[in-house]
């Protein structure tokens, strides 16, 4: 499949399904996968949870940020950005620059049922998760609309998901129109 993109990269909240459909979409492209937040626990040893817990929020951003320009000196990458790493205003006019950004979005009811058993997830530490992942999510949201393309993923497998970028990508072929 053609597409005038040389990296798609997918954003959206924790949950929505990232890795899992950017793991198909490269498969379908003949892309290579990267998960950001991988990249960083592979490059510092620790997990994204001990980073938090260690050094705070403030410090995995850079390190997200560093990692995202890193990944981005190849092309032809599918990839999964961390839930926060639009909300750095220079990261995500980095990612609309380099690529074809797809936000995939769910409801607040889907999104809860895949979080709430989660337990290395240090943006919902709080005691009441539920809420704050509600505050994040309407936070968060506006942003990730700004995207090349908004997917709903409710009620849908990841295989449709994939599907359906890929459709959208091959309707935009080549002269740059977006949503």
């Amino acid at each position: 499949m053609r597409n005038k993109y040389n990296n798609i990269i997918l954003i959206g909240f924790m949950g929505v399904g990232k890795t899992t459909v950017g793991k198909l979409l490269a498969q379908r492209l003949g892309y290579r996968f990267v998960d950001a937040d991988q990249v960083i626990e592979e490059e510092t040893g620790l997990s994204i949870p001990e980073i938090f817990s260690r050094y705070g929020e403030g410090y995995f951003r850079q390190l997200e940020r560093q990692a995202i320009r890193r990944i981005f000196i190849h092309s032809g990458i599918v990839l999964a950005t961390g839930g926060g790493a639009v909300m750095d205003p220079a990261n995500f006019s980095f990612l609309m620059e380099n690529g074809c950004v797809v936000a995939l979005d769910a409801s607040e009811e889907t999104l809860w049922e895949r979080l709430k058993s989660c337990k290395d997830r240090p943006m919902l530490y709080s005691e009441n998760p539920r809420e704050k992942m509600r505050a994040l999510l309407e936070m968060r949201r506006p942003v990730y609309y700004k995207a090349h393309f908004v997917v709903r993923v409710d009620g849908k497998s990841p295989k449709e998901v994939a599907d359906e970028i890929i459709a959208m990508l091959e309707v935009e072929g080549g002269d740059g129109d977006k949503k």
